[in-house]
């Protein structure tokens, strides 16, 4: 039950710091985040697989 709790508060956390840029950086900046979070995410597919 406690690993549950660190898990949900660590993705809480990233949702608040993405929000908080959100409003700062460009919306160019969350493009390339998003191609580098699905280049990442496919490489750990392909390695698990």
């Amino acid at each position: 039950m406690k690993r549950h709790g660190r898990l949900i508060g660590g993705i809480i956390a990233c949702a608040g710091v993405m929000i908080v840029l959100s409003l700062v950086l460009p919306t160019s900046f969350w493009w390339f985040v998003m191609g580098v979070f699905l280049i990442c995410l496919g490489l750990t597919i392909r390695k698990r697989c």
